[in-house]
């Protein structure tokens, strides 16, 4: 027994893709639609509120061994984010840190480097 081959014309051939065509372009906007909403990326994920500091802006990068050293010192002695760091006429190091209950506070460091609340 033969089996002949089946001859459509094309406009039955492109009939019969119309409901593939259909189910491929639905199927091509729904991923679209999800890519869109996915928070990998973050462009369309909400982002938290920047918190600024209350000490200001952090100091520059230390410039000098010194600064280094007074830097070290005012936060061995417990206190940290030490900002604002500048030596007065006298020697004495004055900076603006953050004490052991994260209250921010002015203090010295003096040329004996002994560490002290100023006003």
């Amino acid at each position: 027994m033969c089996i002949s081959p089946v001859y459509i014309s094309l406009k039955e051939y492109a009939s019969m893709n119309r409901p593939l065509i259909a189910f491929v372009l639905v199927l091509a906007a729904a991923t679209t639609q999800a890519e869109a909403r996915s928070p990998i990326g973050g462009a369309t994920m909400p982002r938290d509120q920047v918190q600024s500091d209350p000490l200001g802006p952090r100091s520059e990068p230390t410039t000098t061994v010194a600064a280094a050293v007074a830097r070290t010192q005012i936060e061995k002695s417990g206190y940290t984010g030490v900002r604002g760091l500048q030596r007065a006429a006298d020697g004495t190091w004055h900076a603006v840190a953050r004490d052991p209950r994260n209250a921010p506070v002015a203090v010295a460091l003096d040329g004996q480097g002994k560490v002290t609340l100023t006003r």
